[in-house]
């Protein structure tokens, strides 16, 4: 009987479509310019070195466990790399 009467005076359409408009938009808001972003501070020199001895330790570390994988699958037999072509089987 409720809903009757919403949909009879029309209460749903009408505030269907404002909450609508108002989630999409999401309110009054202020526009971002040039002063809100952050801005730089400290040494980027030092900050440079510190970031790239991070990454190259990173990079050994991988080239490190991936020497140490590929000596690890050599030596048990589970792959056979093919460094020369086979031998004749007659």
């Amino acid at each position: 009987m409720l809903v009757k009467h919403i949909v009879k005076q029309g209460l749903l359409v009408k505030n269907v479509g404002a909450l609508s408009r108002a989630a999409y938009h999401g309110g009054h808001h202020e526009h971002s310019t040039m002063n809100d972003l952050p801005v730089p501070a400290g040494d980027w020199k030092e900050q440079h070195s510190q970031q790239n001895s991070k990454y190259n330790a990173v990079l050994l570390t991988g080239i490190l466990v991936l020497a140490g994988t590929i000596g690890f699958v050599k030596s048990s037999g589970l792959i056979h790399f093919n460094y020369s072509a086979p031998k004749s089987l007659d």
